[in-house]
């Protein structure tokens, strides 16, 4: 059976995974990009930002270089109709905080909302976190962890 939505989840799938992997690499044009003008991001109940350029910027600040971050997504369910859309998403997290010693994990379950713009495509018009579960232990804790490269150094380890 053919789903004739399946081009538009395909392409709120990458566009989703485009926004976390422009995060992890400090792409910031990237970032915005993928976001509509009005967007709303609610990572916790006290961080709620409003607009684009605002969460570039928050983010901008937040992600130093010496914050390493790792985001995977999984378990899509996306529903679509018409030009707007919502997905629900698993997201693991990893930020190593090199500058105050303590590695961050997290897993949450992210419900984002989707607008299809006629010039630019699917973007993100609100993403919403609600996290299950945080973890942190002590760089001091990890005697062998190292950092071998951030986003800034541009090294290729391969």
């Amino acid at each position: 059976m053919h789903d004739p939505q399946s081009a538009d989840r395909w392409a709120l799938m990458e566009l989703r995974h485009r926004y976390m992997r422009s995060v992890d690499l400090r792409d910031w044009d990237a970032v915005a990009a993928t976001l509509a003008p009005e967007m709303v991001a609610r990572y916790r109940p006290d961080l709620v930002t409003e607009g684009a350029d605002a969460l570039v910027a928050e983010l901008r600040a937040r992600l130093t270089d010496e914050r390493i971050t790792v985001h995977q997504l999984g378990n899509p369910s996306i529903v679509v109709d018409g030009d707007h859309a919502t997905g629900t998403w698993t997201v693991s997290d990893r930020t190593v905080c090199t500058d105050v010693g303590y590695v961050v994990e997290g897993a949450s379950l992210s419900t984002d909302r989707y607008r299809r713009d006629p010039a630019r495509g699917w973007l993100i018009s609100e993403i919403s976190y609600r996290r299950f579960c945080e973890t942190s232990v002590s760089l001091a804790d990890l005697p062998s962890f190292r950092v071998l490269a951030t986003p800034a150094t541009g090294l290729d380890l391969s």
